[in-house]
């Protein structure tokens, strides 16, 4: 099957990382009551936001990232919706033609279901015909597959808790001005972090989700949206729509 690529979040690079886990859109409900973050200090509101996701039980992720230097293996846009019970539904678009991929997982079990230009830059050379045959099908397995495994790990609501932590403990944070994103009142907290520079909006109404953030630095540009605890669609593919990963 194919090679492992860099499929983890860590295959964004230290800025994409960041803003993966931080960036975007909450799914905070209106007319909350103030929560009293835009007092704080910066460090404050920053760690509120880091316990505020650890506490989210699911969560729905965009992201998109831009770059002159994206390779092939590299996700520049990710919709995924996760929880904490290791359910996961989404998509993964990678750059430079690499493809695009829809992930399902439940617990171990993981489908696959990549297109032709995923096929064509990961299948190994010899196996052209394959594209064929395996585009559109959803490719079986469980994590413990080799490279499986690897692209599993996108979809999952834990694999972004040490990206938070990262982006949430950034060096030299200060605190910004109070905004509106999407309809959401934040108050944005700036800092740096391996070379890039960190935005992080917190809703100051309701739970102090991480609203919206930005990652900017080495050329690229990270930007995610994010909406918390609503359910992730149940969806298991048909037995006649799947092929055993390796096969």
């Amino acid at each position: 099957m194919p090679r492992t690529r860099k499929a983890t979040l860590g295959a964004l690079g230290a800025a994409a990382l960041c803003a993966t886990a931080l960036v975007g859109t909450a799914g905070a409900a209106p007319a909350q009551d103030d929560n009293g973050v835009a007092d704080q200090s910066a460090a404050d509101i920053a760690a509120q936001a880091r316990d505020a996701f650890a506490g989210a039980r699911s969560m729905h992720l965009t992201m998109e990232t831009q770059g002159s230097g994206l390779e092939s293996d590299d996700p520049t846009r990710l919709d995924l919706s996760a929880d904490r019970s290791e359910n996961c539904v989404g998509t993964v678009d990678y750059a430079a033609g690499g493809g695009s991929l829809e992930l399902i997982r439940h617990g171990n079990d993981v489908w696959v279901k990549p297109d032709a230009a995923w096929l064509e830059t990961n299948l190994p050379s010899g196996r052209s015909e394959d594209v064929q045959r395996l585009a559109g099908n959803y490719l079986q397995g469980t994590v413990q597959d080799r490279g499986l495994g690897d692209i599993a790990e996108l979809c999952g609501i834990d694999e972004l808790d040490d990206a938070v932590e990262d982006a949430t403990t950034a060096d030299n944070l200060q605190k910004g001005a109070e905004t509106t994103v999407n309809g959401t009142p934040v108050i944005e907290v700036t800092g740096q972090h391996d070379g890039a520079d960190v935005t992080v909006s917190v809703a100051t109404r309701g739970t102090p989700y991480p609203v919206q953030a930005t990652s900017r630095g080495d050329g690229e540009e990270t930007t995610a949206n994010f909406a918390f605890d609503q359910p992730v669609p149940n969806r298991t593919p048909a037995p006649g729509d799947t092929v055993p990963w390796g096969g």
